[in-house]
């Protein structure tokens, strides 16, 4: 059991393990009783009509900075929207313009299909003509020599 002393107490450890200990404190000594806690120094209490008007004009001049700070902070904020929403206006209408960009083509590539498939069209009926007009030929000299 081992023991440690200090001017004010004595500590005792009851196991070895170091989880139980004995504190022991000791009575106060005469010394003590004489030693007065001051306080720290207050204020005037009583304010002259001077300093009310100084601390009124120092409160004034915080409650207006941190009035202009905060019309600063709301002006950068809405000064930030604003780039926001140009840059979005701007990226839509970019947006916008290779929609209708591709949409035109698309339109042109369609309309030129459309024309290749009437000119097939076309090019096969005259071919089925020229066919039929062969047959009916063909037709006419069977019926004429037989």
């Amino acid at each position: 059991m081992s023991t440690i002393s200090s001017t004010d107490m004595q500590v005792k450890q009851l196991d070895k393990s170091g989880k139980a200990f004995e504190v022991v404190i000791k009575p106060p000594s005469k010394d003590a009783s004489e030693v007065k806690l001051s306080s720290p120094p207050r204020s005037p209490t009583c304010l002259d009509a001077k300093t009310i008007q100084e601390k009124l004009e120092k409160a004034e001049e915080r409650r207006k900075s941190m009035e202009a700070e905060t019309l600063k902070k709301l002006a950068k904020e809405r000064e930030h929207q604003t780039e926001v929403l140009s840059k979005a206006a701007e990226v839509e209408a970019a947006f916008a313009k290779k929609a209708q960009e591709e949409l035109k083509k698309k339109q042109e590539l369609y309309e030129q299909n459309q024309q290749a498939q009437r000119q097939a069209k076309i090019e096969r009926l005259k071919e089925m003509e020229k066919h039929a007009e062969e047959v009916r030929r063909n037709k006419k000299e069977f019926a004429t020599s037989g």
